[in-house]
């Protein structure tokens, strides 16, 4: 087995007690296959970017095994539960969501909001970087694609604030659902009042402006990514 993919179920057991390939799998909303994959080629740059977003590991442990396991004390985020109640009382459990939004030519979104677990973050923290309307309308997708970079990576863990839903109060990213299929883009008003929805890579920058004719739903504004970057 790849030195990398050890480390992966190293972590996994230690910090949330999951063992075995699917189990892992499940945590980290990869298919099994993904995983039996890394057995053998090492862990993605993008799964140990999710691992150190869901189990709180070091990215750069998992894929070289230098420096320390744990992804330290500075993250917001709170992965151990046991952990969590010795060291703040004033926790929120944010759902983790199986939807993942496209930065591409789009995902099929699923039937229903499917929780496939949570992050814990510090009230303190939210109020101060986030300020969201409710702290319950808050819920974390996985992001996928390469249309918003350099803004997100693929594999980028976003916050989203499912309670701001008006571009036209605040421009920002957006995820977006069109015929069923969930995008991640950038939405701004222009000055004839119409809106503009748009991706941030240069190289493959599109722009399309609803006309009212599109088919479109915009299911909240991305606020922070999990690569630290506020939005």
């Amino acid at each position: 087995m790849h030195a990398s993919t050890e480390r992966l179920y190293q972590a996994a057991k230690q910090m949330r007690d999951v063992s075995g390939q699917s189990a892992v799998a499940r945590l980290l909303n990869e298919s099994p296959q993904t995983v039996k994959n890394w057995e053998t080629r090492g862990v993605s740059r993008a799964g140990a970017m999710t691992a150190e977003t869901v189990i709180g590991v070091r990215a750069a442990w998992l894929l070289t095994g230098e420096g320390s396991m744990s992804a330290g004390s500075t993250s917001p985020i709170v992965i151990n539960q046991t952990q969590a109640v010795m060291e703040s009382e004033d926790l929120v459990r944010i759902p983790l969501l199986a939807n993942c939004g496209s930065m591409g030519p789009g995902n099929e979104m699923l039937d229903a909001d499917y929780v496939v677990g949570d992050l814990a973050l510090s009230s303190h923290w939210i109020n101060q970087h986030i300020r969201p309307g409710n702290i319950r309308e808050l819920k974390f997708i996985h992001a996928h694609g390469e249309s918003m970079a350099p803004t997100f990576s693929s594999g980028d863990v976003l916050l989203v604030d499912v309670g701001s839903r008006d571009p036209s109060s605040i421009e920002g990213v957006y995820v977006l659902e069109v015929r069923g299929q969930l995008y991640i883009k950038r939405v701004r008003v222009r000055m004839d009042g119409a809106m503009e929805v748009s991706s941030d890579n240069t190289n493959i920058k599109t722009v399309d402006v609803l006309n009212g004719d599109h088919q479109l739903n915009v299911l909240g504004r991305v606020v922070w990514a999990w690569n630290g970057k506020k939005l």
